[in-house]
């Protein structure tokens, strides 16, 4: 059930809105909606959500159709998005010189817009004491609502703490969507013989929303294999040994449960449950520890800021820390037992070792912890870390002190000044400083 809106714009008007330009009347956020019905912040498209940030319930959708706006407010609604739906329809008339906004075909005066506001409020109330009473008569075992972020399985315990309010009601929804988890979504793949699997990609240490039992939720999908889950580096596991392994940290709603991959689980991931998915073979995975820097994430800002560097540069300080540890002698047995040649490729200046990180599947641009022995580990989790003394913080340091303050400054490096730092023998001694520094003080 919604409500549509349309405020017409005049035909002798030359005033045009943008989505930007109806969001910023109440200072509102928005997004787009993916086949998952989640969120994606900050992105208009065909129908956009506008929504309050500090209020997050069910918001209402904005498009424009041949100059004039619509809206669309599904209901049930709470109070609050009701009440800025149509305080947003007022601010669009005044912005077009109207006096008057159109809501399901009838001519609607601001002076009459209370009337329809009241009864947005009493239908939503209305069905939400419906949907409980259908629930707790176990008419039906759950609903799913599409909420501002993310979709929301309301069951006997949702509705428990709604309790049959507008206001409880507003501050579920609030509370459920400003949670900070990510919400996991599958996506389906399809197998040389015509079989479809759906893949969760889940991250390490990152609090994660999934289902509890995976099921297309919206559409049939014939030919259905199963669900895997995509999990550091590169393992795939079948759902049932996910579940069964994954940190629980409790239900999110009645579908789903808040789950944090912890070193441990992964690591037995790759050792117990990592699968081919066309056969479900097992095989031995691989892990490599937790995360301590990306270096796809710092090549990747070459392109999308269009710097005047390479790429490559993204895997510089990387590169430097990886050579100090093996120059160090606190390489991990792990790494030199499945990576033979790591030391002797190390210690030839010949080879770029910013290409090894990159290219090489026991990196795969990236450094992590079981990269490095116990103690280097330990000072990783201290040192490689964002802070006033961190090691990214001296990569910034040294690049001011090597392009000097000026240049490090300048527009052209956009806020990136360290990726132009000459990668050279220069460099290596000039940062390895910092790193023998904090080593020291770290072992007294």
């Amino acid at each position: 059930m919604a409500v549509e809106i349309m405020i017409k714009r005049p035909e002798n008007s030359d005033t045009e809105l943008t989505v930007q330009d109806i969001a910023a009347l109440e200072k509102l956020s928005y997004g787009v909606l993916d086949n998952n019905y989640c969120i994606e912040f900050g992105k208009t498209g065909q129908y956009t959500v506008l929504y309050k940030s500090g209020c997050i319930g069910r918001g209402f959708e904005v498009w424009i159709e041949n100059g004039n706006v619509c809206m669309r407010l599904p209901l049930p609604n709470t109070e609050s998005d009701i009440h800025l739906a149509y305080s947003t329809a007022e601010k669009i008339a005044v912005t077009f010189g109207t006096d008057s906004f159109v809501v399901d075909d009838q001519i609607v005066p601001f002076q009459h817009k209370q009337q329809y506001i009241q009864a947005n409020i009493n239908a939503s109330l209305s069905a939400i004491q419906g949907i409980g009473t259908q629930i707790k008569n176990q008419e039906r075992k759950a609903i799913i609502l599409f909420g501002v972020t993310n979709p929301i399985t309301i069951g006997p315990a949702e509705i428990e703490e709604i309790g049959g309010t507008m206001e409880g009601f507003e501050k579920f929804l609030h509370r459920m969507q400003s949670m900070d988890v990510y919400f996991a979504n599958p996506r389906y793949y399809k197998l040389n013989d015509g079989r479809i699997f759906g893949l969760y990609f889940v991250g390490e240490n990152i609090t994660t929303v999934v289902p509890a039992n995976p099921h297309p939720p919206y559409v049939n999908i014939d030919n259905l294999k199963g669900y895997y889950v995509h999990v550091p580096d590169g393992n795939d596991i079948p759902y049932e040994d996910f579940i069964g392994t994954a940190m629980n940290m409790g239900n999110y709603d009645t579908d789903h449960i808040i789950v944090c991959l912890t070193e441990k689980n992964l690591a037995y991931f790759a050792e117990n449950c990592s699968v081919y998915i066309d056969t479900d073979r097992k095989i031995k995975g691989t892990y490599w520890g937790r995360m301590i820097d990306n270096g796809n994430n710092h090549a990747g800002k070459v392109a999308r800021m269009n710097l005047a560097c390479e790429d490559i540069a993204g895997f510089n300080h990387l590169a430097i820390f990886l050579r100090w540890a093996a120059e160090n002698k606190l390489l991990s047995k792990k790494l030199i037992s499945e990576f033979p040649d790591i030391e002797q490729i190390i210690a030839d200046k010949e080879k770029d070792l910013r290409e090894i990180i990159r290219d090489s599947a026991h990196f795969n641009g990236r450094l992590r912890g079981y990269h490095f022995n116990k103690a280097c580990m330990d000072f990783a989790k201290s040192f490689y870390v964002f802070g006033r003394d961190g090691y990214p913080a001296c990569v910034d340091i040294y690049a001011e002190k090597v392009l000097g303050t000026e240049k490090y400054n300048c527009e052209e490096y956009k806020d990136e000044a360290y990726l132009f730092v000459p990668y050279d023998e220069e460099y290596y001694k000039g940062l390895s400083k910092y790193i023998d520094k904090a080593w020291k003080k770290f072992n007294r």
